[in-house]
């Protein structure tokens, strides 16, 4: 295989596996070749037709074959987007153009599909009130056969209506499929008949009830073979390649013989008017109003009290009546004013018997507005915008890449919060959607809450009906709605997740959903779920802080403890107090069980009043099994008045101690504190400016110096998760923090920081020595010392964080470094020196892998004088972006005018 087959190869399974377009950069890392090498056989793949290129930045690849069978149409070989590729892709579905084909008609639709596909077609009964759109959906069924290939462009769709000869089974059966000379009385020749004229096409039975029960059975040779036999010539059979499609008004298991209802696998139930959307009927008269438009070629002024009268009628015949009266509106008012170009229907023009007893009627229900104005050349859409919740989930994590690609983390997170729970506000209140899915909403929030317990146990998640309903219903409206995820946007995905992990606590819980979701119920996911869970579960969650004191109330009755809770929260407006129901014969240690696992899913630091309404709740303290280190206060005979002070003082973040007394003074309540006492665990902490992936690294370096049995933990963070409020007291109340080590100081009080650079000039090891005094032996002062010299010098640091040759990245930055001393005319100190290779190494590889830094320094602030400084350093660093192939973007080179002029300081 040559490398132009491997690239096309590579990016078909791609395709195909994993729902992902490559760009070159990813080609050229996984092909391991030069990226201009790559980008010339894409080129030649484009002009050859192999591929579809998309011009976004990063331009990615797709596979012509592929998209076009999904289009079902030839498509070009470039587009500005994907989601101009998609459009593509939405407008060539036949069924695209019937109204309701994404809400009221879509699990119909979705049948439909699915029968088509099958190998030699299944046989389907579409039924439905008179007027609900049957022969309409069967044509269109027909025509997306025919656009998919699955019948020829020359096959044929026969009508025929069974009430025609009902009561007449010998001629019906001739009717369907054929006679020969002599086989009843008046046949002079032989005949064929429907499956013949529809063999390698489509045969709709209409009010397919009125076959009686031979009828009925007439069919059966055909749905069990394939065969039929002309009538007077039982012995002859012979094959037809018919698509079978059937009507009826009337109920299924009363109307049909059993055995013939069984043959027929796949049935459709058709929606009256009044249970279609509002949307649906608004699309629905505008649309046969353009199709009287285009008959004419007039246009039509609608007045709005028309429009509105039309939208709420209940019609008795649906979309058949709606039809008519549409009809004669037209004509009313054509008679009136023939010659004009523009023909005014008003409500006049309506038939009477439609017309509302007061307009009021309208305007209850629909707000006034202008009136339409249809032409011949209008569409639905220029009227009525499509609401569609799948595309609302794409639009929301559309806006979530925007987020952070514009803001700091701080800023992202709390906009990213808003927007995850706008999108979950909009999909639950939407209700007239919930019938699009292939599994029903109530067996995945069913399915979520049987695993709602085994959440509990296994990882102590207190997860409440409405948070069970929100992510139900977003996977209920996803799992019709994926899209591919170009390579860039999953390692966007990737980080952003990545980085909502390091502060958040519910990494293990989302992997738990998304096992479930996949694995339990069978649903596709991929890692944009991972980020909405990730996002949607640290939003819902009390927020962190530490002045926050935790209360629950306890108590014995099916919903005792909620209501009061439930009422106090209501009265202070916030939900302060949160309650635990309890069975009568419930023991103290499973209730302890429940508080631990309540302690450690809200991370309670400041302190927790419990409030029980009996005395043997007291020992609850004593059973917890888990390490406490904040003060615990127990309050006897829970009552709302107690519960609405305890709110009070909490929502003035008065201290626990003081909360206690003064309860006791107003309320006369016993209550004791207890204070546990705790071990905190070493830890040493690293950080990065450049993200969670550099810190993660360094960690492992610092690891393999410390000794083996050491109880010392490293821990890895990004410089901006350091920063969230209230981080360094929650850290410290957690940990003890011996040192923090990395690429930029957070400047946490009383924490000694020691830079990377530092440890490979050996400058700051006395430091870390002092740091760790009294935690590790002087033995193992001195090994940890030696690792450290050995692990930290700058041949080893630049190989363990990138996969450049270290021999030769040192030897270019230190040619580019010469340089800038030269342009800046000063000299970088070694402490600079070192920083910038550590800093320059990992740039390269980060804008090789297409993954440089989209933000600029923090309080970073442009001014002539700096942009003076950023265009030396960019021509002191030019001969790296000709050896590497790269280009660097001036957010890398703000970070490295903050190394040479501040890093010292």
């Amino acid at each position: 295989m040559n490398v132009k087959q491997k690239v096309l190869t590579l990016i078909k399974k791609s395709q195909q596996e994993n729902n992902q377009y490559l760009s070159t950069t990813d080609l050229a890392e996984k092909l391991s070749l030069k990226r201009n090498t790559v980008s010339h056989y894409l080129n030649q793949l484009v002009k050859e037709n192999e591929l579809i290129k998309i011009n976004t930045r990063p331009a990615v690849f797709i596979f012509k074959k592929i998209a076009e069978k999904k289009s079902g149409c030839v498509l070009d070989n470039e587009y500005s987007s994907i989601k101009e590729l998609q459009k593509k892709y939405r407008d060539e579905d036949v069924f695209n153009n019937v109204i309701g084909h994404d809400k009221s008609l879509y699990s119909q639709i979705k049948k439909l599909k699915a029968a088509a596909s099958y190998p030699g077609s299944l046989p389907i009964l579409i039924n439905g009130q008179t007027g609900t759109g049957k022969s309409y959906i069967a044509r269109k069924y027909f025509e997306y056969c025919v656009a998919e290939d699955y019948i020829s462009k020359d096959g044929k769709f026969v009508s025929f209506n069974c009430a025609e000869y009902a009561d007449n089974p010998e001629l019906l059966t001739g009717t369907l499929f054929g006679y020969v000379k002599g086989a009843f009385t008046g046949a002079d020749s032989n005949h064929l008949g429907l499956f013949d004229e529809a063999d390698g096409g489509m045969l709709f039975l209409d009010e397919v009830h009125r076959l009686d029960s031979k009828g009925q059975e007439k069919l059966f040779s055909y749905l069990d073979n394939g065969s039929i036999s002309a009538l007077g010539d039982a012995g002859n059979k012979k094959k037809v390649n018919v698509r079978l499609i059937c009507a009826t008004t009337e109920d299924i298991q009363s109307s049909f013989l059993e055995t013939f209802i069984r043959r027929i696998p796949v049935q459709i139930s058709m929606p009256p008017l009044k249970e279609r959307t509002q949307n649906e009927i608004r699309a629905l008269i505008i649309y046969f109003y353009i199709q009287h438009a285009q008959k004419i070629n007039k246009s039509f002024k609608i007045n709005n009290q028309v429009f509105l009268t039309l939208s709420n009628i209940n019609y008795q015949n649906n979309i058949g009546q709606l039809k008519n009266d549409i009809l004669l509106s037209v004509a009313s008012a054509l008679e009136k004013d023939i010659n004009s170009k523009i023909i005014s229907i008003k409500l006049a023009d309506l038939p009477q018997d439609i017309l509302p007893s007061s307009l009021a009627e309208n305007n209850n229900s629909v707000k006034s507005g202008a009136d339409l104005n249809i032409k011949p050349t209008s569409k639905i859409t220029d009227f009525i915008e499509s609401e569609n919740s799948t595309n609302y989930i794409n639009k929301a994590i559309q806006k979530i890449y925007l987020l952070y690609q514009k803001e700091d983390f701080l800023q992202f997170r709390s906009k990213a919060f808003d927007v995850v729970n706008s999108l979950c506000d909009y999909l639950i209140f939407k209700k007239d959607d919930l019938n699009i899915g292939e599994l029903p909403l109530n067996l995945i929030k069913n399915t979520l809450n049987q695993e709602v317990g085994y959440l509990r146990n296994d990882f102590n998640n207190d997860f409440n009906g409405n948070i069970i309903v929100a992510i139900s219903y977003y996977f209920y409206f996803r799992q019709e709605n994926h899209w591919p995820i170009s390579s860039k946007e999953d390692q966007l995905i990737r980080e952003i997740t990545a980085k909502l992990n390091e502060v958040t606590y519910v990494k293990q819980i989302v992997q738990v959903i998304l096992d479930t979701i996949s694995k339990t119920l069978n649903l596709y996911t991929d890692e944009v779920d991972r980020m909405f869970l990730t996002i949607y579960l640290e939003s819902i969650k009390r927020n962190i802080n530490s002045n926050l004191i935790h209360c629950i109330l306890l108590a014995h009755g099916y919903s005792t403890a909620s209501s009061i809770a439930d009422t106090v929260n209501k009265i202070i407006g916030e939900p302060l107090l949160d309650s635990f129901d309890m069975p009568i014969d419930i023991k103290p240690e499973d209730i302890a069980q429940k508080v631990a696992n309540y302690i450690r899913v809200r991370h309670v630091t400041k302190g927790i009043i419990l409030m029980a309404d009996m005395g043997s709740l007291e020992k609850i303290p004593e059973l917890i099994k888990t390490e406490i280190n904040f003060p615990i206060v127990i309050f006897n005979n829970v009552s709302t008045q107690l519960a609405l002070f305890a709110a009070e003082y909490i929502k003035k973040k008065k201290p626990l101690s003081a909360m206690a007394k003064n309860l006791n003074q107003v309320i006369h309540n016993d209550y004791r504190i207890i204070y546990p006492k705790m071990i905190k665990q070493n830890v040493i902490i690293v950080c990065c400016t450049t993200g969670i992936g550099t810190a993660e690294k360094i960690k492992t370096m610092i690891k393999d110096s410390l000794p083996n049995k050491t109880k010392i933990m490293v821990k890895a963070y990004s410089y901006d998760s350091l920063k969230i409020e209230d981080q360094e007291n929650t850290l410290k109340r957690k940990y003890n923090i011996l040192t923090i080590i990395g690429t930029v100081n957070p400047g946490y009080e009383k924490i000694p920081y020691i830079s990377i650079d530092q440890l490979v000039n050996g400058s700051k090891l006395t430091t870390l020595k002092d740091s760790l005094q009294g935690i590790l032996s002087k033995q193992d002062l001195y090994k940890f010392n030696d690792s450290i010299l050995k692990n930290f010098s700058i041949e080893r640091v630049i190989n363990s964080l990138t996969i450049l040759d270290t021999k030769a990245v040192i030897k270019n930055i230190s040619f580019c470094l010469e340089k800038m001393n030269n342009y800046l005319n000063k000299r970088l100190s070694n402490q600079t020196t070192m920083a910038l290779y550590v800093h320059i190494s990992c740039m390269i590889e980060r804008i090789i892998r297409n993954q440089s830094l989209e933000n600029s320094p923090r309080n970073f602030t442009d001014s002539k004088e700096k942009e003076k400084g950023i265009e030396t350093i960019k021509l002191a660093l030019h001969p790296l972006e000709e050896i590497y192939n790269i280009r660097i973007p001036k957010t890398e080179l703000k970070y490295i005018y903050e190394l040479v002029f501040n890093y010292d300081r």
